[in-house]
């Protein structure tokens, strides 16, 4: 049994390519090999660790022999029948979905094309039309980029059928992931106001100032990790406090309405720096953060305090028989402190996140 970490340690990974090793492990899996990956710390012995040695949730196990390439970290371990009750069998999805109708921003789009590309993660993009005529019926993962407001304008193509379609395809099992605008979208108005039709108002949270947006801005932000074991958040999150520096482009700043069927991942911590407030570092690697910096509208301190800090930045919901993860900031973004898009941890997110929704536990 081959055995692949994926730790962080510190601002870097213990796979001194992650992309790489994931690309392997897809490979693996789409050849038909058995691909585990484990739900808690495991205490494991391998070739390295005779005497053992503690991995965290999060590491894959693979039933193979092939030999990886040579600069993917490996490690091999005796398959024990009692590891089933810590792992589960991972599955890709069959077929993925990504709205890109009227109102879905390149800017947003594009950057969620390329993370699924970057893992070799196959997808089709679904407009107004197609989603509108029951194209979500046959989709195993629905993703909802950002766009240009805060989720209302996506009503303008999806109209009242499309908004329906979607709110049943939740309903009824589907599985949703989205970033910024998409996270808008599921949302409930406040308890006592008139529920919005630019909402699907299927989950019990809220933005406490509805789809005013353009209230807070673009910046860096820090924020912290709230539940350590949950599985969107392996490879990144290893106990508190925990922390991680990410892009946030204008989206809700999310309360519960009712903690039933919530489970908040992270809140927002800290304000870093913005279009008004200068990084003291070089994000020239990441044209995603360089965008932020430049857009009109710069989140400030004040504004962070006011709408941001503490509120939910990630949560797992359940609507009916479906699952979401919503995501307040732009983890396709990247990191906006060091190093290239393409090494961005953040990425992990939206992997971590396919595989939670598309898995089953063996």
């Amino acid at each position: 049994m081959l055995l692949l970490s994926f730790e962080r340690l510190g601002m870097a990974n213990r796979q001194a390519n992650h992309i790489k090793a994931y690309k392997w492990i897809h490979s693996l899996m789409k050849s038909g090999c058995n691909v585990y990956q484990t739900k808690h710390e495991l205490e494991v012995v391998t070739n390295d660790f005779p005497e053992g040695h503690i991995y965290p949730a999060g590491t894959i196990l693979a039933d193979t022999d092939i030999t990886p390439p040579a600069d993917i970290t490996v490690d091999f371990t005796d398959w024990k029948n009692e590891y089933f009750v810590s792992v589960k069998r991972l599955t890709l999805p069959s077929r993925i979905g990504v709205y890109n109708g009227l109102n879905s921003a390149p800017f947003c789009f594009d950057p969620y094309k390329s993370v699924l590309d970057l893992f070799e993660l196959e997808f089709e993009e679904l407009s107004d039309e197609q989603i509108r005529q029951g194209a979500l019926d046959n989709i195993d993962l629905f993703i909802v980029p950002g766009g240009p407001d805060a989720g209302e304008s996506y009503y303008a193509g999806l109209g009242k059928k499309g908004m329906e379609e979607i709110r049943q395809y939740v309903l009824n099992g589907g599985k949703y992931l989205a970033s910024c605008a998409g996270a808008y979208l599921p949302l409930s108005a406040k308890p006592g106001t008139p529920q919005s039709r630019m909402w699907l108002n299927i989950i019990n949270a809220t933005d406490s100032t509805g789809l005013d947006y353009w209230r807070t801005g673009t910046g860096f932000v820090r924020i912290n990790l709230n539940v350590h074991d949950h599985p969107s958040l392996y490879g990144i999150s290893y106990g508190d406090p925990s922390t991680m520096d990410v892009i946030y482009w204008e989206g809700p700043g999310i309360e519960t309405i009712d903690a039933d069927n919530i489970t908040i991942l992270a809140t927002y911590k800290e304000f870093l720096a913005s279009g008004s407030d200068k990084p003291n570092w070089s994000v020239s690697e990441n044209q995603c953060a360089v965008d932020s910096l430049e857009w009109s509208n710069p989140l400030s301190q004040e504004r962070f305090n006011s709408f941001l800090k503490g509120k939910a930045a990630a949560v797992e919901a359940t609507a009916g028989e479906g699952k979401l993860i919503l995501f307040s900031f732009h983890p396709e973004f990247g990191s906006p402190v060091t190093g290239s898009w393409e090494n961005s941890l953040t990425h992990l997110l939206i992997l971590n996140s396919v595989y939670y929704l598309c898995s089953e536990d063996v």
